[in-house]
């Protein structure tokens, strides 16, 4: 399991050196041997050798480290980012067609849950930030689908995920936007009430404002939502 773990962290990297220690403490958490460091050299070194049997020779050695650059290999977490980036860039331009479209193929991307087998605080770490990104690559899209006017397209996947995930407020805030905006105002106020008694008797808080404020404007019949942004927590 020593090769794919060094090789993940590298590509983690994104072309940014790894130092020795961040693959020490991949590989062996909190207790690493008194050889830690001298191991990892010969692993890499090995690694090297396996991949150049195979015709690549990613890995450099720099001073910092190692680091495999970024055009050097291609990685679904590069291609997930360098098209979700491409996503918010149209986004910016107020191009969201093309902002869906990209975001799509960013998301497509994906096949599993993130780092599947790989065990140790580093790659569960990544794994929860790599998952992090997933779940705002959804968010954005939704925003995206909403500015366009195709709510009842999105309401299905954010059913499931506010289910799955009760605790991102700004899943259930696009959520009940696209409920509001099909019509549905009272399965919106439905939902907000459900995660409002949730957080009072779980955690003793109420709903961030951006819901609250939400929450108003429905019971108002205000307008519905017609901005992808929403406030940080």
């Amino acid at each position: 399991m020593t090769y794919p773990k060094i090789l993940t962290l590298l590509l983690l990297g994104e072309g940014a050196a790894v130092s020795i220690e961040r693959i020490v403490e991949a590989l062996w958490d909190d207790d690493p041997p008194a050889t830690a460091r001298r191991q990892v050299r010969n692993r890499v070194a090995s690694l090297r050798r396996v991949l150049k049997g195979h015709g690549f020779d990613p890995v450099q050695t720099v001073a910092q480290g190692y680091r495999i650059a970024s055009g050097d290999v291609q990685c679904d977490c590069c291609d997930f980012n360098r098209l979700a980036e491409r996503a918010r860039m149209h986004a910016a331009a107020e191009r969201f067609d093309a902002a869906v479209q990209s975001m799509d193929d960013a998301l497509a991307v994906w096949s599993g849950p993130a780092l599947m087998g790989l065990t140790g605080k580093v790659f569960e770490a990544s794994s929860h930030r790599l998952e992090e990104s997933r779940f705002g690559a959804i968010e954005s899209r939704a925003a995206w689908q909403l500015r366009l006017g195709r709510s009842d397209v999105i309401i299905g996947e954010l059913s499931e995920l506010v289910a799955a995930k009760p605790d991102r407020q700004r899943l259930l805030y696009l959520y009940m936007s696209a409920l509001q905006s099909s019509g549905r105002a009272a399965e919106a106020l439905k939902a907000y009430e459900i995660h409002r008694l949730r957080l009072s008797e779980e955690l003793g808080i109420e709903p961030g404002q951006a819901l609250q404020r939400l929450h108003v404007s429905i019971l108002r019949d205000e307008q519905p939502f017609a901005d992808s942004r929403y406030p940080s927590p």
